[in-house]
């Protein structure tokens, strides 16, 4: 235990002191992975302040439920203990009405337009360290010290970013879309620990969260995402065709919303000829389109909202080899990338059984450790 919190301390100063130095703001959700990092960088002499973001009002649902989510009853009370414990000040702070700009209303606009969205990317990129961001350095800080679990690196050429120790923690994916100049101002102590060596250290921190259950869905939807989109659009749940590839139409479907690419559960059960799957979503003619599993495949995909962390790789105007992750967890597939006009194209080894449109893909190097780039999935 001695030597992992030592280690631990000794990267977190060095990743402090690689930032652009200035005073220290310490993201603290409520949970035992905010409050180790807290810890950690405040025992390295980093932390000025804690700040807890207000950034959703549960609704419905148990409370079983809720005191999961980030922002539930016991969340604020939870991160105003750890921050004691750690000897820093704290703070809540509302950033509702952005956080619902950027997220909310991004999550339920990408599912009405047929795309199936991202939003804790969106949250990362835009709250945690755009808004976030913002604040701090309104306050005098310049670097933001946060409780995930990936791996930043300052270099001569600028950030870079990596995967975590723990590869069932790693959230350098959820994490790709940050720009160079963000991830030039964070720290996250938590990326060369496993998820139990943390919990090993909030133990003998006394810190009250050390065996607090993760928050695993969330923050904003109580499990069913399309009531809460039908509640602020009832036009979603408008009935229409559900047409095959080949333009015949074979069934009736009770509104978009129910329907993402790839998808065969859920589908009218009196359709004939299948098994069907969902191949793209019409908007227009309100209508789902389904076709054979081998029309999901793909050996090539352009990506919008790109975002270049390694632009040194992609520099001669050649492809960057390495491998793409093309939904949260899913298998890496070997690939080449090619950067041109704002948008990447990858091209993949070996065919990808499905890739939906509005997520995020994410373009490691070939030992699928650095994250080169990102970007949003296009449709066809």
């Amino acid at each position: 235990m001695i030597s992992t919190q030592q280690n631990a301390a000794d990267a977190v100063r060095a990743a402090l002191a690689g930032c652009d130095g200035g005073r220290v703001l310490a993201a603290l959700s409520g949970g035992v992975d905010s409050a180790v990092a807290t810890l950690l960088a405040a025992e390295a002499g980093g932390v000025a302040v804690g700040v807890t973001m207000r950034l959703w009002s549960p609704g419905g649902g148990d409370e079983d439920a809720k005191a999961r989510q980030c922002c539930g009853p016991t969340a604020f009370e939870d991160a105003r203990r750890a921050a004691a414990r750690c000897g820093v000040s704290h703070f809540v702070v509302n950033f509702e009405a952005a956080f619902r700009r950027a997220v909310v209303d991004y999550f339920c606009a990408e599912y009405l337009a047929g795309r199936t969205p991202n939003p804790c990317v969106a949250c990362n990129n835009l709250i945690k360290f755009g808004a976030l961001l913002d604040f701090a350095r309104a306050l005098g800080a310049e670097t933001v010290v946060t409780g995930h679990y990936a791996r930043i690196r300052q270099s001569p050429d600028g950030p870079r970013l990596f995967r975590a120790r723990d590869p069932l923690k790693d959230q350098s994916y959820m994490l790709a879309g940050l720009r160079r100049e963000q991830l030039a101002s964070v720290v996250m102590p938590l990326g060369a620990l496993t998820k139990e060596q943390t919990r090993e250290l909030a133990r003998a921190h006394a810190l009250d969260v050390a065996d607090k259950p993760d928050s695993m869905d969330l923050c904003f939807v109580d499990g069913d995402y399309r009531g809460f989109i039908e509640r602020r659009h009832p036009e979603a749940a408008q009935s229409g065709p559900v047409i095959t590839s080949d333009g015949r139409e074979v069934g009736r479907h009770d509104g978009l919303l129910g329907y993402t690419v790839g998808q065969r559960k859920g589908l009218p059960n009196d359709l004939p000829g299948g098994p069907w799957y969902v191949v793209r979503t019409d908007r227009r003619a309100n209508a789902v389109i389904v076709g054979r599993k081998e029309e999901l495949a793909k050996t090539n995909v352009t990506c919008a909202a790109v975002n270049v962390i390694r632009e040194d790789v992609f520099s001669d105007g050649g492809p960057a080899a390495g491998v793409a992750v093309c939904r949260y967890r899913s298998k890496a597939i070997p690939a080449r990338a090619y950067l041109a006009n704002g948008r990447l194209s990858v091209a993949f080894a070996e065919a990808v059984a499905v890739v939906t449109p509005g997520q995020l893909l994410v373009m490691y190097d070939e030992s699928g450790a650095e994250v080169l780039a990102s970007g949003i999935i296009e449709g066809d």
